[in-house]
C-alpha cells in the first residue's frame, strides 16, 4: 500500500553531482521522489542546486514532460539558441522531449526543483 511521505531535500535524497567534469556544467541534484526513493511509478523530482555562472548540460528527456520550479534566485532557459529569463517563484513547462539547458545568470545559487512524468533518467553532464 503506498504511504504518505514528508521528504527533506538535505536529509532524504539521493545526492548526487553532476557536471564535474566539465567546466561551467557542476550542480548539485538531490532526487526525491522515484520508485527507489518512495515507490513512485509515474513521476521523478528532486531539487538541483546552480552555483551563479553554472549550467546544465544541453539535454532533453525523451518521452518525458518536465515542470521546474525556480525557488531562489535567476537565470535563463535556453531553447533552440533563444535564452528565456525566469525569476524566483516562476514556473517552466518544458515539452516532451525538448532539448533545453538551465544557466544561473545570477549572483547567488539558483535552487530549481524539477520535476518530469513518465520517470526518466537525469543528464550525465
Amino acid at each position: 500500500m503506498a504511504q504518505v511521505k514528508v521528504l527533506r531535500p538535505f536529509k532524504d535524497a539521493k545526492e548526487l553531482w553532476i557536471g564535474l567534469d566539465t567546466p561551467g556544467f557542476r550542480r548539485k541534484v538531490f532526487r526525491l521522489v522515484d520508485k527507489e526513493r518512495v515507490g513512485s511509478e509515474h513521476i521523478v523530482a528532486g531539487l538541483t542546486i546552480f552555483e551563479p555562472g553554472e549550467s546544465s548540460s544541453r539535454h532533453n528527456h525523451p518521452g518525458s514532460e518536465e515542470v521546474d520550479i525556480m525557488v531562489r534566485g535567476t537565470g535563463d532557459v535556453v531553447v533552440d539558441g533563444q535564452r528565456i529569463p525566469f525569476n524566483e517563484g516562476d514556473w517552466v513547462f518544458i515539452p516532451e522531449g525538448v532539448f533545453h539547458q538551465h544557466v544561473n545568470n545570477g549572483n547567488e545559487p539558483l535552487w530549481l526543483i524539477w520535476m518530469y512524468t513518465p520517470p526518466g533518467e537525469l543528464p550525465k553532464t
